[in-house]
């Protein structure tokens, strides 16, 4: 594997600039895939604009004046994805990554008591010995818990300790942000999830459209806690 990427050849979900120079940084194998995550050091430079070089963003990163979910992160090449929080004390600033309309990843500015938690979705349970239930989330993490839960719902969970805040189900009435397909970055209310007896994919109805299971990132209760991306 390539350790090296060339900027003409990033994903489409990155919002960068393609021929402005040569090379991209390439984030390490970590909790988001390739598509899915943008590196630290980009972040700085081209979305946040903090910092106008790639040393610049190192320096910055040494210094430890960046926090990934209320830690220190030093890593440039550590990837960012969605509904991670970044946060930059040394200009009181803080970003979620979501997705706006085109699929592209996007760092949306929120306030501070809004980068004090994170919204989690449970992608499977694990049973461990003694009978403990391990939930892996989307991000990569895992989490013991003893909460009542189903593969699809959402924890909101607070930075950095991780304690549970909130549940989110996935049912009906719940606000979702899709995270794919035609209507990628749309946050509507769910209606049915319909579950097919075939090798096609289950797939949930919203009022004015349907899309995969899988694309439905449930994001609050009866209102939604995040925003779409108006770009």
């Amino acid at each position: 594997m390539s350790d090296h990427l060339k900027r003409i050849t990033v994903p489409r979900s990155w919002n960068v600039g393609r021929k402005a120079h040569f090379w991209a940084t390439k984030p390490k194998p970590g909790p988001h895939s390739l598509e899915g995550s943008v590196p630290l050091a980009m972040v700085l430079r081209d979305y946040l604009h903090v910092c106008d070089t790639a040393r610049e963003a190192r320096r910055i990163l040494g210094n430890g004046d960046v926090l990934l979910d209320q830690r220190v992160v030093r890593d440039p090449k550590r990837g960012i994805g969605l509904m991670d929080v970044i946060s930059l004390p040394a200009i009181k600033a803080n970003f979620r990554c979501l997705l706006d309309h085109h699929g592209r990843l996007h760092f949306s500015e929120i306030k501070g008591v809004a980068a004090k938690w994170k919204l989690l979705r449970i992608e499977g349970k694990t049973t461990l010995r003694g009978g403990k239930t391990q939930l892996n989330l989307h991000d990569g993490s895992n989490l013991l818990s003893d909460k009542e839960v189903n593969t699809g719902d959402v924890l909101q969970l607070a930075l950095p300790g991780l304690n549970v805040k909130k549940i989110l189900k996935f049912s009906k009435g719940a606000p979702a942000l899709v995270t794919g397909g035609a209507h990628v970055g749309t946050i509507a209310l769910l209606e049915e999830a319909v579950e097919t007896r075939s090798p096609r994919p289950n797939v949930v109805r919203f009022a004015e459209f349907e899309t995969l299971k899988q694309y439905a990132f449930v994001v609050g209760a009866k209102k939604a806690l995040v925003e779409e991306v108006a770009v």
